[in-house]
């Protein structure tokens, strides 16, 4: 009778033992399950944050985020906070969020720099350009720092030639309070190119009602050209002079001028060239001259152009367009192997594009030399207005601010205004 109850005991022992067993397997299949959930989750997590970089090793973040993905690993750490996420997931999500609002932040400050599409605000000032420059610097994502400098870049061109311009219709405006017989073409045709390029409403309305009294005093009292009452003066002085006295030309600068055209002359002679009219680009001297073939000698008109910088070959090159507020969607082909290498869009769609069997065209490149397949103006605001030239296989710029670059001659704004007035499409440019 003992021996039934002993192993009636030693039954229940043994089940118990069973019980307890399987609790075990089941709760460490439990705990493995979650370690193993958590831990898969945290490598997911892990490679979708890194996913949002273009260069890991570098800290470069994408040009566009998955937006998505960090809104859904945001709210998982809101809720969770590093119950279910390590520790070093959320503050590589942390570091994409901060980055991000910084990037945000530049994009935002440069915004507010504008006044509407085409202008800038007045509070700003060089110092305030300076700043936003350096602050670019943070942005490691070349395509995104480039389209920002580029915005940037476009304010400070507008500040620069709007400073440029009050400063010389005020120059202008003062002489000719002092003496209205100050006010020559040259000037008034000066004070109506610098107006235009005012980007700015305050100093605009500022310049308004001294542009308009010049404009009008010019035009109720111009008679003869300028150059001719002026010749006609020193004729004039040369007639009534004694012969007893040494001539001296009435101005030293006649002379001056007409021995670099003879120079220029014998330049475009020597290189064969025949053409009516030529821009020519003396490198020596660092200008720029428009020459006419006259009585089968050629002759500058007189308005040389100062040359501030060049990176430009010796040799004949076209002028394929003059640029005026190249819009955003302008363009040129710069694929060599395209039969339309060198073609100046002012309006490159996509259909235009394909329909030149081009694509893939999007890029961010400011450098024109680079830039594959399709220069795109918005990406450099300092050809927006410019002189486009070219040759076969090359293409080049004449403007004003902005970076040096190859095929590129830099000018004043005032002496771009001047080419622009005399260049045209086929215009042959020669650089000696």
């Amino acid at each position: 009778m003992k021996d039934k109850k002993d192993l009636r005991n030693n039954i229940r022992t043994t089940s118990y033992f069973i019980i307890a067993a399987k609790v075990i397997i089941v709760i460490t299949a439990v705990v493995f399950l979650i370690t193993f959930s958590l831990g898969t989750a945290n490598a997911a997590i892990s490679k979708e944050i890194s996913n949002q970089y273009q260069d890991n090793q570098l800290d470069v973040l994408k040009k566009s985020v998955n937006q998505n993905a960090m809104g859904f690993i945001g709210k998982l750490i809101d809720v969770s906070g590093t119950n279910i996420l390590s520790k070093d997931n959320v503050d590589k999500y942390k570091n994409v969020q901060s980055e991000l609002a910084n990037r945000e932040d530049r994009k935002h400050q440069i915004s507010l720099l504008f006044d509407g599409k085409n202008e800038y605000k007045v509070t700003v000032t060089k110092d305030q350009l300076n700043g936003l420059d350096k602050t670019l610097l943070n942005e490691t994502n070349q395509d995104v720092y480039q389209v920002q400098k580029n915005r940037l870049d476009t304010i400070r061109i507008w500040f620069e030639q709007t400073n440029d311009a009050e400063k010389y219709i005020n120059n202008t405006w003062n002489d000719f309070l002092d003496s209205n017989k100050s006010l020559t073409m040259k000037k008034i045709s000066m004070v109506n190119t610098y107006n235009k390029l005012i980007k700015n409403k305050n100093v605009k309305n500022d310049m308004q009602d001294k542009v308009a009294k010049m404009n009008e005093y010019f035009n109720n009292n111009s008679g003869e050209d300028s150059k001719v009452q002026n010749a006609k003066a020193e004729l004039e002085a040369l007639k009534n002079s004694p012969l007893t006295e040494k001539y001296k030309p009435a101005n030293v600068d006649i002379i001056s001028k007409l021995d670099n055209s003879a120079k220029a002359d014998d330049a475009l002679s020597d290189a064969g060239i025949n053409d009516k009219h030529v821009l020519y680009f003396d490198k020596a001297k660092g200008q720029i001259s428009y020459m006419t073939l006259t009585g089968g000698n050629y002759v500058s008109d007189g308005s040389d152009i100062s040359v501030q910088s060049d990176n430009i070959s010796s040799g004949k090159y076209t002028i394929k367009s003059v640029i005026s507020s190249a819009s955003s969607n302008a363009a040129i082909v710069t694929d060599t192997s395209s039969s339309s290498f060198g073609k100046y869009l002012s309006n490159a769609t996509d259909d235009v594009l394909s329909g030149m069997g081009i694509t893939n065209a999007d890029n961010s490149t400011a450098n024109f030399n680079t830039a594959k397949p399709v220069f795109w103006f918005k990406n450099n605001p300092a050809l927006n207005n410019s002189v486009y030239f070219g040759t076969s296989g090359t293409i080049g710029f004449i403007y004003t601010g902005g970076s040096s670059y190859s095929n590129g001659i830099q000018v004043s704004t005032s002496g771009l205004s001047t080419i622009e007035s005399k260049a045209s499409s086929g215009l042959l440019l020669f650089v000696k």
